[in-house]
C-alpha cells in the first residue's frame, strides 16, 4: 500500500513538473514568436512621397523610409514589439510629425516587418538597427542632427542607443529622445503581457517565471535581466529626454516610468497622460498635447 502511495506520488509530481514546464516552455516561444506580417501601406497612401532604402548591415538589413523636409532635425521613428513602420498609428504620427516640419526617418527593426532577420534581445542589440541607420543618413544623405522618437521596445532601444552614441558614431549631433512607454524591467513587463496576451491570469505568469527564465536562456540564449543591467551600466546621460506615460497602460507600470526618470536625471522629465486608456493610446487621447511636446522638445 506505502509502495503504491509512494508511486502515486512520484507520477503526481512528475505531472506537475512536466505540466510546469511545457506551460513555461509555450510562454517563453510566445515571447520571441514575432510574426512574419509584411504590411504593404506606405507614405503614399497618406499624400507623403518617400524613398524607400534597405540598410545593410553585418549580417542582414534594415528597411527604412526617407521622408525629407527643410527642417535641420530628422526624426528617426521607432515602432513597437511586433510592430511595423507601416502600421496605421505609425503612418500617422509620420505624416503629423512631418507636418510640423521634420524631415522622417522611419525603420522596421530586425525580424519586423520588411526588415531582415537577426538576433532578438528586447532592444539590447537592437541598438545597432538605429546606429546602422544614424551612420547610413550621415553618409548618403548628409543628416547632422538626429531626434530619436520611440514606442515602447523602440523607446527602450533609444534610451539603451542614446547612452553608446559617442562610441558608435561620430560627428553627429542628437537632440534628444522622445520615449512613450519604454521599460527597464524586463520580466515584469514580459508576464504583465503574458497575462494580458493569453488566457493565463498574473498570478500563474508570476509563478512561471523562473521555468520561462530558465528555459529563455537553454533555447534562445537570453537573460532577461539584461535590459535592467544595460540600463544600470549608463552613468551619466548627455542627452534630453522626455518620457511619455500612460495613466492606463496594461503593460508597463508607472513604477517603471519613474524608475528610469530618475535614472537619466536633471535632463529627464515625465509628462503623463491622465486620459490614456491603454498602451500606445497617449496621442489618441490628446494629440494636440502629444504633437506640442513633440515639436517643442526638437525645436528646444
Amino acid at each position: 500500500m506505502k509502495l503504491i502511495k509512494n508511486k502515486k506520488f512520484l507520477i503526481t509530481v512528475f505531472i506537475f513538473i512536466f505540466l510546469y514546464f511545457l506551460l513555461s516552455f509555450v510562454v517563453a516561444f510566445s515571447a520571441f514568436t514575432i510574426g512574419d506580417q509584411q504590411s504593404e501601406n506606405n507614405p503614399n497612401n497618406i499624400g507623403l512621397s518617400f524613398s524607400e532604402v534597405n540598410i545593410q548591415t553585418t549580417n542582414s538589413y534594415i528597411s527604412s523610409w526617407w521622408i525629407p523636409s527643410d527642417s535641420d532635425v530628422t526624426l528617426i521613428m521607432l515602432h513597437g514589439l511586433r510592430g511595423q513602420k507601416a502600421d496605421d498609428d505609425m503612418l500617422l504620427k509620420i505624416k503629423e510629425f512631418n507636418k510640423l516640419g521634420f524631415s522622417i526617418i522611419a525603420i522596421d527593426f530586425r525580424n519586423h516587418g520588411k526588415s531582415g532577420p537577426g538576433d532578438f534581445t528586447f532592444g539590447v542589440d537592437e541598438v545597432d538597427d538605429v546606429f546602422s541607420t544614424m551612420n547610413y543618413y550621415k553618409e548618403y544623405e548628409g543628416v547632422a542632427n538626429f531626434g530619436i522618437w520611440g514606442f515602447s521596445y523602440g523607446a527602450t532601444t533609444a534610451l539603451l542607443a542614446g547612452s553608446e552614441i559617442y562610441d558608435r558614431t561620430d560627428q553627429i549631433n542628437l537632440i534628444g529622445i522622445f520615449a512613450e512607454s519604454p521599460y527597464i524591467d524586463l520580466l515584469e513587463v514580459f508576464t504583465d503581457q503574458v497575462a494580458y496576451r493569453t488566457p493565463l491570469n498574473k498570478t500563474v505568469s508570476n509563478f512561471l517565471k523562473p521555468g520561462t527564465v530558465f528555459l529563455t536562456k537553454i533555447l534562445y540564449n537570453f537573460d532577461f535581466n539584461s535590459v535592467e543591467e544595460k540600463f544600470s551600466l549608463i552613468n551619466q546621460y548627455e542627452f534630453p529626454v522626455m518620457i511619455i506615460s500612460c495613466e492606463m497602460d496594461e503593460i508597463i507600470p508607472s513604477d517603471q516610468i519613474e524608475l528610469l526618470n530618475l535614472k537619466f536625471g536633471i535632463n529627464s522629465r515625465v509628462e503623463n497622460f491622465e486620459f490614456c486608456q491603454s498602451h500606445g493610446e497617449a496621442y489618441i487621447s490628446d494629440s494636440v498635447r502629444y504633437l506640442n511636446l513633440v515639436n517643442n522638445f526638437f525645436r528646444s
